[in-house]
C-alpha cells in the first residue's frame, strides 16, 4: 500500500521532471529558432556579395572589351551562364575612363545593374536599392562616385563608377 507521503513524492518528482523537459524543449526550440534566422540573413548576405563579384567581373569585362574595340563609345556585352552558353547582350555605354558609365542618380544605378547583371534586382525575394553617391569633388568631377546596392536588412556593397570595382560591406 502506498502511503500518501510516497504519493506526494511521486507526485512532485513528476511534476519536477515535466518542468524539466518542458524547459529543455523551450531552450532547443529557442536555440533552432534562433540559428535558422540567423543563417538565412547570411544567405541573403552571401547572394549579394556573390552579385557583387558578379558585377564587377562584367564591368572588367566591359573594360577590356571597350580597350580591344579601340574605345568606343557603346560596347556590346555578351552574358553567359555557367555552362558557358550566352544567355544575352546588351549595350552597355562606357565613360572616358573605360568603365561602364553611369548617369547620377539613382536610375543610373538601376540601369548599371540591368546592364551587367540581366537579372532583376532581387534578392531572396527582397528588393535591391540602387542609390547613386556623388562623393568628394576635385576639379569638379566626383573621383569617388559610387552605387550602392543594399537590402533592407542593412546588407550592400558599393560599385565604384571610375575604378570599376566592388567593394562589400565593412572593407571600405
Amino acid at each position: 500500500m502506498v502511503t500518501k507521503s510516497e504519493d506526494a513524492k511521486n507526485n512532485n518528482r513528476s511534476i519536477f521532471i515535466n518542468i524539466i523537459v518542458i524547459t529543455l524543449f523551450a531552450s532547443l526550440m529557442a536555440v533552432f529558432i534562433v540559428r535558422l534566422n540567423t543563417s538565412e540573413a547570411n544567405f541573403e548576405a552571401q547572394m549579394l556579395r556573390q552579385l557583387g563579384l558578379t558585377l564587377e567581373e562584367s564591368a572588367v569585362t566591359a573594360h577590356w572589351k571597350w580597350q580591344s574595340e579601340g574605345r568606343p563609345v557603346r560596347i556590346l556585352l555578351t552574358h553567359y551562364d555557367k555552362q558557358g552558353n550566352e544567355v544575352g547582350r546588351t549595350p552597355v555605354l562606357m565613360g572616358h575612363e573605360g568603365w561602364p558609365a553611369v548617369s547620377p542618380s539613382t536610375q543610373g544605378c538601376k540601369s548599371l545593374w540591368s546592364a551587367l547583371l540581366t537579372v532583376p534586382m532581387i534578392v531572396n525575394g527582397f528588393n535591391v536599392r540602387g542609390e547613386y553617391y556623388r562623393g568628394e569633388l576635385v576639379n569638379d568631377k566626383a573621383v569617388n562616385a559610387r552605387c550602392r546596392f543594399s537590402l533592407s536588412a542593412g546588407d550592400y556593397f558599393d560599385y565604384f563608377v571610375f575604378r570599376g570595382d566592388v567593394v562589400p560591406e565593412g572593407e571600405q
